[in-house]
């Protein structure tokens, strides 16, 4: 579809020090899980969710969908997510939170007409949806697993990228203009993965050499 891949565009053009959301180079991918829509879900090392943008002729709706299922908890814990969920629907402008799946997922999404979109408008959209995301996760009290998550996304990034024959100041570079990270904090991280490394190969080369030929 055109807009497809128009938003594609928008996504994969920018700079690191954008100060648009849609301004910054994100990685994209293009999905067609049925006839009738496109998806494109787009990520970025200093963004915490990746945005799901799904296309039909007519509408793109924008998602973040941090995978976490409500159906199994408690009542009164899950009328208490849902109750600041309706809040945020009050608070914020665009967007919507929302629950799909069997597992009652909680979701945010903006839909918009195409029939006269922008770009500004589109960068109003991802702008509004990351601000929901904050406040979901807020919502549902995974802050701090959301930090984690981010220290192990980078840490995988990292690890992707020396195993891709990046230097070590290719991965340098990449904490500190994609990540956005600050050079003393980027020099810690780096040098805690590289130790982690030497751990492992050292690991790794203990379990496979040769024990007593004799009991």
């Amino acid at each position: 579809m055109e807009w497809t891949e128009k938003f594609a565009r928008w996504f994969q053009t920018g700079k690191e020090d954008s100060d648009t959301l849609l301004g910054i180079p994100w990685d994209v991918e293009i999905k067609t899980p049925d006839d009738e829509h496109e998806l494109i879900v787009s990520s970025h090392p200093k963004i915490p969710f990746n945005i799901e943008v799904y296309v039909t002729k007519n509408f793109a709706s924008l998602y973040i969908d941090p995978g976490v299922p409500t159906d199994a908890m408690d009542v009164s814990d899950r009328m208490s997510i849902y109750k600041k969920l309706l809040h945020i629907n009050t608070d914020l402008n665009l967007m919507k939170a929302g629950l799909v799946g069997n597992e009652d997922r909680v979701v945010i999404a903006v839909d918009l007409d195409l029939a006269s979109l922008s770009k500004k408008e589109f960068n109003d959209a991802l702008t509004s949806l990351i601000i929901g995301g904050e406040r979901m996760v807020d919502a549902m009290g995974l802050a701090k697993e959301l930090s984690e998550y981010m220290i192990e996304k980078h840490a995988t990034m990292v690890l992707n990228k020396f195993a891709m024959g990046d230097s070590e100041d290719d991965v340098m570079d990449f904490l500190l203009y994609r990540v956005g990270l600050e050079k003393e904090y980027a020099e810690d991280f780096l040098t805690k993965i590289k130790d982690n490394m030497k751990k492992n190969e050292g690991q790794k080369a203990s379990s496979s050499s040769p024990g007593p030929m004799y009991g």
